[in-house]
C-alpha cells in the first residue's frame, strides 16, 4: 500500500486561530459600518424627499403670488393708478409743507439779509432723503452785497449745503443777481 500520512497527532495544528479571529472582528466592523450607512441613507433619502416636496410647494406658491401680482398690476394700469399715486404724492407734499414754519424761515432770512440785497424768488423743495431745501433768487446793488449775503447764508446754523447755481449782472441799474439753493433746518429750535 502506498504511504499515507494519516497520523495527525505527530503534526501540530497551524496557528490559524489568531488570523481567523482578526478576520472575524474585521467582518463585524464592516457589517456595523454597512448597517450605519444603510440607516443614514434611509434617513437622508427621507429628508431629501421631504425637501423636494416642500420646494415644489414653495415654487407653486411663488408662481401663484407672481400671477396675483401681475393681475394687480394690470388692474392698477386699467384704473389710472398713476394719477391716484400722483395725487397721493401731492397730498403728502402738502402735509409736509403744512408742518413747515414759513414764519421762522422768513425771520431767519431777515436776520441774515444785508440791507442792499432783495429776495426776488423763494421756492421750496424736498429732496429724495426728505430734507427741505430752498431755491432762491436774490439781487444785490453790488457784487459785494450779494457775496456778503451768500457768506452769511453759509455761516448760518439754519442753512446748509449752500450752492450757487447762476451769478449774473443785470444790465438795468448794475444789479447782481444770484440763483442759489440751500437746505433749510430749524437749527435745533422748536
Amino acid at each position: 500500500m502506498g504511504q499515507f500520512d494519516l497520523n495527525l497527532s505527530t503534526r501540530p495544528f497551524k496557528p490559524y486561530r489568531a488570523a481567523n479571529l482578526g478576520l472575524f472582528l474585521l467582518l463585524l466592523v464592516l457589517i456595523g459600518v454597512s448597517v450605519i450607512q444603510f440607516y443614514s441613507y434611509q434617513k437622508y433619502s427621507t429628508l431629501a424627499a421631504a425637501s423636494r416636496e416642500e420646494e415644489g410647494t414653495k415654487r407653486a406658491e411663488a408662481n401663484s403670488l407672481k400671477e396675483q401680482m401681475q393681475s394687480l398690476d394690470a388692474k392698477m394700469a386699467k384704473n389710472d393708478a398713476s394719477k391716484k399715486l400722483t395725487e397721493v404724492e401731492l397730498l403728502n407734499q402738502l402735509l409736509v409743507s403744512k408742518s413747515f414754519s414759513w414764519t421762522r424761515l422768513l425771520a431767519n432770512l431777515e436776520n441774515i439779509m444785508p440791507d442792499n440785497v432783495r429776495l426776488v424768488s423763494l421756492r421750496p423743495f424736498v429732496d429724495q432723503q426728505g430734507r427741505r431745501g430752498m431755491n432762491m433768487i436774490v439781487r444785490g446793488k453790488t457784487f459785494g452785497d450779494a457775496t456778503q449775503f451768500l457768506q452769511e447764508l453759509e455761516n448760518s446754523k439754519f442753512f446748509s449745503s449752500v450752492a450757487l447755481a447762476v451769478e449774473e449782472k443785470k444790465s438795468t441799474a448794475g444789479e447782481v443777481e444770484f440763483t442759489l439753493s440751500a437746505f433749510y433746518g430749524d437749527g435745533g429750535a422748536k
